[in-house]
């Protein structure tokens, strides 16, 4: 044993933090419903690497595209709704693409509006002279006998059950909190409160009843059904990856588009075949982020028109082009109109450059001094130049300051958008 150097200068090796793994990006959750006996599996994930697998637990046989595109896996989660928040809760790092599968239509993807509505039938406890209260999710409204004038959240009560449900319904659709939330109607001495229609609502809309003169919360006179239930309609919670939805309904799909998804309009035959074939050859390059710009598609869709592929380019739906010379071709292929690479680029980036900081704080332990920001600034800014050199982005700039309280350092990260897609308009002039 040579205990010279090590007697003259004993090393401590500092080991720094492994990078963060991105795999998860590159893989996708397909939303099923189970197959017969898999009914108990309701809210679980698979990992499948055959159609063999994916047979044994639902019918959907959308997953075969993504295998014949390239993957070779693909996880599943059955459910029978699309309500997903619980489950996809803590399932960030295991799949950054959910794709609906055609097991969905519209009516279970749409959020719709909730079971049925409350009533209001009768006023017998709103007494004269007390501070007796009506709360609609979470805003109360007082009752107040005779009222000539309505004031913030005061309702007319007691002098006879028709004036009162008329000031109540008009108080409600008026007051600002609950402005897409609640709407109310009055007829005769019934006000009928119906859920709006709003992603961010869900299922909490809950309405009490408040006796002041027996200091008491009650449930309110009259009420059918107590809560009203959410109805159909996909809820992704936190998710805040890429989410894959077929309709043969383009308005719907613009509409989608623009709230961030990416829609994938098609045939009632197609269904989501070449949806889960276009999200296959994205994710099955396990090197490069390319957008699949007019790749092969195994299926027609009958965009034959130029009119019709100009209508979905301008509302920046993805939709495949038929040509007579070269066959089905991918027309567009976006997410929440930008190109289908920008939000697994940013994603990607946000990570690596996560990684790059943490490694180099945890191996260097540096001092917290300017010349140690600066070189994590090149640390950071080597990350963003690889993307640079792998055009997947044009340019970016990273700049790390000390902030003056210790142990907090500011990084401004300046990015160029990731690459878009190719489309020309070309003018020929003719020259004499």
């Amino acid at each position: 044993m040579n205990i010279l150097l090590d007697y003259f200068m004993p090393v401590t090796s500092i080991e720094p933090t492994p990078a963060a793994s991105t795999a998860f990006l590159k893989q996708a959750c397909v939303v099923v419903k189970p197959k017969s006996g898999q009914e108990g599996n309701v809210g679980s994930y698979f990992t499948c690497t055959s159609m063999s697998q994916v047979a044994a637990r639902t019918d959907n046989v959308d997953a075969q595209q993504l295998f014949n595109a390239g993957m070779n896996r693909v996880i599943l989660l059955l459910s029978d709704h699309l309500d997903l928040e619980s489950y996809l809760e803590g399932h960030e790092s295991d799949f950054f693409t959910l794709l609906i599968s055609s097991d969905f239509v519209d009516a279970d993807i749409d959020l719709a509006q909730a079971d049925g509505t409350v009533t209001i039938t009768s006023y017998a406890n709103l007494v004269s002279g007390t501070d007796d209260a009506i709360t609609v999710n979470g805003v109360a409204f007082t009752a107040q006998a005779g009222a000539a004038t309505l004031g913030e959240a005061t309702f007319q009560a007691a002098t006879s059950n028709d004036a009162t449900a008329t000031s109540l319904a008009a108080q409600i659709n008026a007051h600002e909190d609950l402005d897409g939330v609640v709407t109310a109607a009055a007829v005769g001495a019934v006000v009928t409160i119906t859920a709006v229609e709003s992603g961010d609502r869900g299922n909490d809309i809950t309405l009490t009843y408040t006796d002041n003169d027996t200091n008491v919360g009650a449930t309110l006179a009259g009420l059918s059904g107590g809560k009203l239930s959410g109805g159909a309609g996909f809820l992704g919670g936190a998710f805040e990856g890429v989410v894959g939805i077929q309709s043969t309904d383009k308005t719907k799909c613009a509409t989608r588009n623009a709230a961030g998804y990416s829609a994938f309009y098609d045939t009632s035959s197609n269904k989501t075949k070449n949806m889960f074939y276009a999200f296959g050859k994205l994710l099955s390059n396990s090197l490069n982020w390319t957008n699949q710009q007019y790749i092969t598609m195994p299926f027609a869709s009958d965009v034959d028109t130029l009119g019709e592929a100009n209508e979905l380019f301008d509302d920046k739906v993805n939709f495949v082009i038929d040509d007579t010379e070269f066959g089905p071709r991918l027309g567009l292929f976006v997410a929440g109109s930008k190109a289908i690479v920008a939000p697994y680029i940013k994603r990607n980036l946000e990570l690596d450059m996560q990684s790059a900081a943490l490694s180099y704080v945890s191996g260097n332990q540096p001092a917290y001094t300017n010349v140690q920001a600066a070189l994590l600034e090149d640390e950071l800014q080597k990350v963003v130049q690889s993307y640079i050199d792998r055009q997947w982005i044009e340019s970016g700039v990273a700049e790390v300051l000390l902030e003056q309280t210790n142990f907090v350092a500011s990084a401004n990260i300046n990015i160029s958008e990731p690459n878009a897609l190719w489309r020309i308009f070309a003018e020929m002039r003719q020259t004499l």
